[in-house]
């Protein structure tokens, strides 16, 4: 009796263990979709921040400090859409532009941007596709470590806009999703990570 209890006790709480994993949210360079935005005008102080607030949203008045503001916002669970412009200096994994879209307090899509700023590009190579390639991590830098943590992703079929070809690798757990952007210039065999979009997944 005993030990078929013990087998039941341990199969609970293998359950629970698992249960908790699932749980855990995606993440990326320190990112999640659940995270406290209005704390990342402290993280970043020199990087560019910027709140287009939503109608429900009170208008900022010329004497409100910017900051203050945006913490607000979060405090208010408003609606809008909160960008951020990471310096280089402050940028945590080649993550150089967040932008998160929040209704009423929830984000319900954040974007992150693995794009260097122009400047740090050689001027003869800024608008040539080696240059472009060039503000990109490598894609498997970026899908490797993702894989190892979350699994095999789903490969989504490639698609075309003009000389881009784009791959696009998707986690689910639901209620959240996350997916990874990967590109390819035609005739090109560099394959470059975009960016990372964390989104709420529907149940269908």
């Amino acid at each position: 009796m005993r030990t078929g209890l013990a087998v039941v006790t341990s199969v609970w709480l293998s359950g629970l263990v698992v249960g908790s994993a699932r749980a855990e949210p995606f993440t990326f360079a320190g990112f999640h979709r659940n995270m406290d935005f209005g704390a990342l005008v402290d993280r970043y102080p020199r990087s560019q921040h910027e709140l287009s607030p939503g109608a429900d949203v009170r208008t900022r008045r010329s004497q409100d400090d910017l900051n203050e503001w945006i913490r607000e916002f979060f405090r208010s669970r408003g609606s809008g859409t909160y960008v951020v412009r990471l310096t280089p200096d402050e940028s945590p994994d080649h993550v150089y532009y967040i932008q998160a879209n929040v209704r009423q307090g929830v984000t319900e899509r954040l974007w992150l941007l693995l794009e260097n700023p122009l400047d740090v590009v050689s001027p003869r190579h800024r608008h040539s596709t080696k240059g472009i390639e060039a503000r990109y991590p490598a894609c498997n830098d970026v899908l490797k470590p993702l894989t190892a943590k979350y699994g095999k992703p789903n490969t989504l079929a490639p698609r075309w806009e003009e000389a881009l070809q784009s791959f696009d690798y998707v986690w689910t757990h639901l209620p959240d999703s996350m997916k990874l952007e990967c590109g390819r210039y035609r005739g090109r065999k560099s394959v470059f990570a975009i960016g990372v979009t964390f989104e709420q997944a529907a149940d269908r």
